[in-house]
C-alpha cells in the first residue's frame, strides 16, 4: 500500500474532512505505537509501510525503550498529541491501527499483536488477539 493509499484509507475509515486531519491523526497514532513497542519490533513493522509513515514510527521507537501502556493509557496519549477528546482519540486510534492492521502481513500482524495486551484488538479491527 502506498502512502497516499494508506491516508485514503483512514480518511475513509475515519470519515475525516480534510488531508492534514488525517495526516494529523495518523502520525498521533503511530508515533504513539511506536513508543509502545520495543525499538526492534517497531523496526519490522516499519519495514511494512511506506517510508513516509514508517519514519514516524521509528522515530518515536528511537527515543526510548518501548511502554507498557494499555488501551486507556495509549488513547490519553493519542488525544494529547490530537488535543482531542479520548472518544476521539479512540476513534482515530481504531482508524488508523484497523488500516495498518490490513496494511501488513499476516506474519508481521501476528508479530505486533504479541506485543500487546489482548485489550488492543478492538483497535486493530480483530474481534480477540490470538
Amino acid at each position: 500500500m502506498t502512502y497516499r493509499e494508506f491516508l485514503a484509507a483512514v480518511r475513509e475509515r475515519g470519515e475525516y474532512g480534510d488531508t492534514s486531519e488525517v495526516l494529523g491523526v495518523t502520525e498521533a497514532v503511530l508515533s504513539t505505537l511506536g513508543e509502545r513497542l520495543q525499538p526492534v519490533a517497531a523496526n519490522h513493522l516499519a519495514d511494512q509501510l511506506p517510508i513516509e509513515l514508517a519514519e514516524v514510527l521509528v522515530d518515536a521507537a528511537d527515543a526510548g525503550p518501548g511502554r507498557s501502556w494499555g488501551v486507556q493509557e495509549f488513547v490519553r496519549r493519542v488525544a494529547e498529541i490530537t488535543g482531542d477528546d479520548e472518544e476521539a482519540a479512540h476513534a482515530h486510534a481504531e482508524a488508523v491501527l484497523t488500516v495498518l492492521a490490513q496494511t501488513i502481513s499476516g506474519g508481521e500482524l501476528n508479530r505486533l499483536i504479541s506485543q500487546l495486551p489482548t485489550a488492543y484488538a478492538e483497535l486493530l479491527g480483530h474481534a480477540e488477539l490470538a
